[in-house]
């Protein structure tokens, strides 16, 4: 027999027990205690109160992070309940009565050049214009426009009715009243599955805002290292043609040979390449961030840098774990199984049939006096028992609780893999700005002036700038490794910022199943 699970539950802190579960033996899912470390809506309440949070509160670094501190759901951008159609957005070019603003929009769009752009700027940008954002949105206000039909009650029917009329004198008339009866608390049920399907969307909401932020902060850090190698590249590329002109000059005077020139212009030539690849590659990466945040255009602009802070070791255990009770992504899952267990529950009492009540009041002509007609009837469940949407619901259900584990594991190998990531740019920061860099520049400023008195030879000068060189651009890919590795960490390892967001499926189809599935 399964083991019943409290409906009024979000299946945390309890070991579900799921015999049988398309499998040949007992299963059980350790459902571990997030609710208890997560602000859980309400199975039972209304799912449209949220509260705001800032960007800084909802996404803490990974020092400030802990296991027993929760988070509280951010939809504050979700229409309210009421006039919920006439608040959602619809695309310029979609809709034939607004194209004629579009241009005006544009502007709206449009940055000017020139000036530091800073990543809260982009930040607050995505998250207002972001389309998988607002489809979320559009999939929370579907959810509660289905809840709000799947529970109403079927309409009365009031007619007339006239017997025995070719009898003159003992013909009747009256009026008459009928309604379905819904037993089983039918529509009660069919609001629970719907209100756990809407926190479901509530979840997909604040996952995908976690996906937008992760990305845009990667992309973000990816453009600030392209930027810097760029200006490291200018730089040096200076550095080169001067030593280009003092080569030439010094092999007219006859005081170098040749080979120095010819070396020092192959230098000069790949210093130049790499200025190119890494102009390339900002504006790869500008295109593919505004595309992120959803701007119609926004002309590439100097990026202002983000203070990062030391990198520390994280305990990775502790951060699983912390990870499992804040991520939306976990939550979303379980509030799936919740829906699962209501719509398993909803099917169990299909069978129980519904009565219809009819009354009629008139008058007998043949008597004189007035006339009531009464009937109640109801399907008799014999042949349909509703067996085969019990056995579907509960595959579902058990459907719904090896996604959870799926979720999980799924988190766990994404961390092991963001964990090597940032390891690894972390020793690498350290070793270069602790030790290569600074020995590096020292040996440049040695060999400097010792080619000055001759104490060394131009094509071993060649050789220590670009090793300085080359360990300045190391020391920026670490960096920026380490800031996107941060990044995220912080959004608690959910990216995809323009993958369609999560949706269930669900109709109304459980009210006609209410009302007429019989």
């Amino acid at each position: 027999m399964r083991k019943q699970i409290a409906s009024g539950m979000i299946l945390a802190g309890a070991l579900v027990t799921l015999p049988g579960c398309l499998s040949s033996g007992p299963k059980a899912i350790e459902i571990e205690p997030i609710a208890q470390k997560r602000s859980a809506l309400p199975v039972d309440q209304p799912s449209a109160v949220v509260v705001k949070k800032t960007a800084a509160e909802t996404h803490p670094s990974i020092s400030d992070l802990n296991v027993n501190e929760p988070i509280t759901l951010t939809a504050a951008e979700v229409p309210a309940r009421e006039d919920d159609r006439l608040k959602l957005d619809v695309p310029l070019e979609l809709d034939n009565e607004l194209t004629a603003q579009a241009d005006e929009a544009d502007l709206l769009y449009c940055r000017p050049s020139g000036g530091l752009i800073s990543l809260t700027e982009l930040e607050a940008i995505a998250l207002g214009n972001n389309p998988t954002l607002k489809q979320a949105e559009a999939s929370i206000v579907r959810a509660r426009g289905i809840r709000t039909q799947v529970r109403r009650p079927a309409n009365p029917t009031v007619g007339y009715f006239a017997n025995q009329l070719a009898d003159e004198g003992t013909d009747q008339h009256g009026v008459f009243f009928e309604q379905q009866i819904v037993r089983g608390n039918k529509l009660a049920l069919n609001d629970r599955v719907l209100s756990q399907t809407t926190d479901y969307q509530i979840w997909e909401l604040e996952a995908q805002r976690l996906r937008v932020l992760t990305d845009v902060r990667v992309l973000y850090f990816e453009a600030v290292a392209a930027q810097q190698r760029q200006e490291a590249t200018d730089e040096f590329v200076a550095v080169m043609r001067q030593a280009a002109d003092i080569s030439r000059q010094r092999v007219e005077a006859l005081e170098d040979s040749r080979i120095d020139l010819l070396q020092t212009r192959i230098q000069l030539n790949e210093v130049g390449l790499l200025q190119q690849q890494a102009g390339i590659a900002f504006v790869a990466a500008w295109e593919e961030l505004v595309a992120l945040v959803g701007l119609q255009c926004l002309e590439p602009g100097p990026l202002a840098p983000v203070e990062t802070a030391d990198a520390v070791g994280i305990d990775w255990c502790h951060l699983y774990e912390s990870i499992q009770a804040n991520s939306p992504e976990l939550a979303a899952g379980l509030q799936k199984v919740s829906r699962a267990r209501a719509l398993l529950s909803r099917q169990e009492v299909q069978a129980i049939p519904n009565l219809t009540l009819n009354m009629g009041a008139g008058y007998d002509n043949s008597t004189d006096s007035g006339l009531i007609n009464l009937q109640v009837g109801g399907a008799l469940p014999i042949y349909n028992r509703n067996q085969g949407n019990v056995t579907a619901a509960y595959a579902e259900f058990c459907r719904a609780t090896h996604e959870v584990a799926r979720i999980r594991s799924d988190i766990r190998a994404r961390l092991a893999r963001v964990a090597q990531k940032y390891d690894s740019a972390r020793v690498t920061v350290s070793k270069y700005e602790g030790e290569i860099l600074p020995q590096a520049a020292e040996a440049l400023e040695l060999a400097n002036s010792a080619y000055e008195l001759g104490e060394t030879d131009f094509l071993q000068l060649l050789v220590i700038r670009r090793t300085y060189f080359e360990a300045k651009l190391q020391a920026i890919a670490a960096r920026k490794e380490l800031a996107q590795a941060q990044a995220q960490l912080d959004g608690l390892l959910l990216t995809g910022a323009l993958t369609a967001p999560g949706t269930v499926d669900d109709g109304d189809e459980l009210r006609g199943q209410t009302l007429s599935g019989e």
